[in-house]
């Protein structure tokens, strides 16, 4: 009977051990939505601190219109994020969230900057409109030599 008991704990921590390992599995999609939520944060934190400087602060009309822009191509950046796993698959998928975590990470960069200050370009593949999806189909083998600077 004792060793009926040890044998069914045993058993069941291990599977409660298993599941909690397999349970902890996160996509690349979920990944960089977290990135892409920490840099929203961010940008709220230095638009907040930013909204404290006096009006009278040369700067802070500027920071602010900086940040905007930074606010703006986060928004558009997520609607990629979203929009990626309905139209592409496979390897373009996984250059479509190659490309929006180079763009969160160029956001992060950029947000304690002033533009012209050292900030970091945007990658090709992300535009005005957002991701290039007629870029990340191409039927061409991409090198790092190409305009994305990505291989697949």
């Amino acid at each position: 009977m004792h060793h009926t008991l040890q044998r069914a704990t045993l058993g069941l921590l291990l599977i409660a051990v298993l599941v909690s390992l397999t349970g902890c599995s996160v996509t690349r999609k979920q990944e960089i939505k977290r990135l892409s939520n920490r840099v929203e944060s961010d940008l709220k934190s230095e638009q907040r601190a930013v909204l404290k400087r006096p009006t009278t602060d040369p700067e802070r009309s500027q920071r602010l219109d900086h940040l905007t822009t930074l606010k703006t191509t986060h928004s558009v950046a997520n609607v990629g994020l979203a929009t990626a796993p309905r139209l592409l698959a496979g390897d373009d998928l996984l250059l479509a969230y190659d490309v929006l975590e180079e763009v969160f990470g160029v956001i992060d960069w950029n947000i304690p900057l002033m533009p012209g200050e050292g900030t970091k370009p945007l990658p090709t593949m992300f535009g005005p409109g957002g991701l290039n999806f007629s870029a990340l189909q191409a039927d061409s083998v991409r090198s790092p030599s190409t305009p994305s600077g990505y291989s697949r």
